[in-house]
């Protein structure tokens, strides 16, 4: 009887012993790892801008999965559930401003993870990676009053002025244009100072054109002797004041 007993103990804490041995294997705890790739900087100009390149870590765990894209403060804007789906998004479309892409990794049960609620109030069993930031640059040359000017070549300086922006500009860089009536860049002062130094009597005869220039880093084709119909990178040109000179 007493051998009987003993077995019987041996074997009912061999079960428990294997619950939870059980229990502690199915416990997930999701890790969202690291999100390689990127960062990535597009210029809005009505073509579409992609991601690419972005992996996720071979570690991550957890039952689900999704990539999450936010604005800058957290505000979910898109769930895309796959790696496919995700550089399938066209962030021009978006316009200016920064997103960033994070990896979600999740149970079941998961709260807060829907289009217009933010990231930070996500609640339930998850883990989010690292974030990849994306840029999306929009430059604006606006609207440049003033003019147009009527000059006559007789020796006497001819300035501009009264020339102003209508305050829409945005942009990292700006610059001032002088080109003749074909494109052809003459002069880039930099300031409104710079431009309104400049005497137009010295070109002699002939039509030149003020444009405003804003632009982010790696412009091409910004140079006298260029045409600003070859400008290429992220930027954008005002309207533009005429000088004609008799």
């Amino acid at each position: 009887m007493l051998k009987k007993f003993l077995l019987l103990m041996l074997a009912t804490g061999f079960l428990f012993a294997c619950s939870n041995d059980d229990d502690t294997m199915t416990a997930v705890i999701p890790d969202a790892g690291t999100l390689s790739g990127g960062s990535f900087v597009f210029c809005v100009d009505g073509m579409p801008d992609n991601v690419s390149g972005i992996s996720t870590d071979a570690n991550a765990l957890g039952s689900n999965s999704t990539f999450v894209i936010t604005d800058d403060t957290g505000d979910i804007l898109g769930l895309p559930p796959t790696l496919t789906d995700l550089e399938s998004v066209d962030f021009d479309g978006a316009g200016a401003g920064t997103c960033l892409i994070w990896y979600l990794r999740f149970e079941d049960g998961l709260q807060g993870a829907e289009v217009g609620l933010n990231a930070n109030d996500l609640q339930g069993n998850f883990d989010l990676s690292n974030s990849i930031e994306v840029v999306r640059n929009e430059p604006n040359g606006g609207t440049i009053t003033g003019g147009p000017f009527n000059f006559t070549v007789d020796g006497t300086p001819d300035m501009v002025s009264g020339i102003s922006l209508d305050g829409n500009q945005s942009g990292t860089n700006s610059t001032w244009v002088v080109t003749d009536d074909t494109g052809n860049i003459l002069g880039l002062p930099p300031t409104l100072a710079d431009l309104e130094g400049i005497n137009f009597d010295d070109a002699g005869a002939g039509v030149c054109l003020i444009w405003y220039l804003r632009f982010e880093d790696g412009l091409q084709g910004a140079a006298p002797g260029m045409n600003a119909s070859d400008l290429s990178g992220c930027f954008s040109l005002s309207n533009s004041i005429s000088v004609t000179r008799n």
